[in-house]
């Protein structure tokens, strides 16, 4: 069976998600659609709108035939590292094409920047967008880091068009945040799941810790921890706290990076140990899925929780419980089968 890929936050899950899943089919053909999914954090560190499991079932009921887990250490990452890891998860299970969504819709063109911006020298501290002479779209960043990788595992790149007809979901959180609308899936959102509801403990947490303990945590650098305990001994709201910690330097979406590790306490050396992701951990399948399952080499691939290996669990448990912290019940995290 012929396996194509997509990589996916759902946060939350929109009618544009819906249009990928059914194009990642149309133009490839493929016989198993694999969706490699953020798990309880996305990307840029925020909290998701949707659990994982109800993610896994929505991503399956819409068209994927195999869901896998990016684990929130390896999605809250800037987009080299996201798609890094993404790629490698996909590549151990044999994936031939994937699909993402861009702006510019040209993999030719995104492949010229991508050879360009890496033949020049870079400002390590800039992010590798900061050091590209290009005004890059989101998905477009995203895309020329997934096609680094794609050549790298032999995986073929393929893109559709990012469609404005589509409402984003940074968009869709702001409307249901702000309760404009009534949005799409709205039943499965989660109104806890944001960042206001985390500053309680994270706050609680920079006061109580010696600063050279902070240090010690993964994205912690160039001093950054004075930087945040300062801010959180003058704020006592979220937003107030990143009017005290955003600048041309430190991203709001760096901040909530650096945050969330922090809270997870996930220390430089864990990750500098465990600097991959080579193997897939499995969220739901169909039968497509299962039959795709059985047919590939299964030793790096993980259907429960006690195979795991033991930094993964110590990820999984913490990241399940800090998600889980501000919710009023626990959530029940079992594969979704269709």
């Amino acid at each position: 069976m012929k396996a194509c890929g997509i990589i996916v936050e759902y946060n939350p899950m929109h009618q544009g998600h819906i249009h990928h899943l059914q194009e990642a089919k149309r133009i490839t053909g493929c016989d198993v659609l694999v969706v490699i999914l953020s798990s309880y954090f996305s990307q840029r560190a925020l909290p998701s709108l949707i659990d994982p499991y109800h993610k896994s079932q929505l991503a399956i009921q819409y068209g994927a035939d195999l869901v896998i887990e990016l684990p929130a250490v390896y999605a809250a990452q800037s987009a080299d590292q996201f798609a890094k890891y993404a790629i490698e998860s996909l590549a151990s299970i044999g994936v031939k094409w994937i699909v993402f969504g861009s702006e510019t819709n040209k993999i030719e063109t995104l492949t010229n920047i991508l050879h360009e911006v890496e033949s020049q020298e870079k400002d390590p501290s800039k992010s590798w967008a900061q050091n590209s002479a290009y005004a890059l779209q989101p998905n477009d960043i995203l895309g020329i880091q997934y096609i680094k990788y794609c050549q790298k595992y032999g995986i073929i790149p393929l893109s559709i068009k990012r469609s404005a007809q589509f409402k984003s979901a940074t968009q869709t959180r702001k409307d249901y945040f702000e309760k404009r609308t009534n949005e799409f899936l709205s039943e499965y959102f989660i109104l806890n799941q944001q960042w206001s509801s985390y500053y309680p403990y994270l706050r609680l947490f920079l006061l109580m810790s010696d600063p050279s303990k902070i240090e010690q945590y993964f994205l912690v650098s160039e001093g950054i921890e004075y930087r945040l305990v300062e801010a959180a001994k003058k704020e006592r709201t979220w937003e107030g706290f990143l009017s005290r910690t955003i600048s041309k330097t430190y991203t709001r979406a760096r901040i909530q990076r650096v945050c969330l590790f922090i809270m997870l306490q996930i220390e430089k050396q864990e990750m500098k140990n465990h600097d991959h992701f080579s193997c897939a951990i499995v969220l739901g399948f169909n039968g497509h899925g299962r039959q795709y399952l059985k047919e590939i080499d299964r030793s790096r691939v993980y259907t429960r929780f006690r195979a795991l290996p033991p930094f993964l669990k110590r990820v999984h448990l913490k990241s399940k419980f800090l998600y889980e912290s501000i919710m009023e019940q626990n959530i029940k995290d079992t594969i979704y089968v269709l």
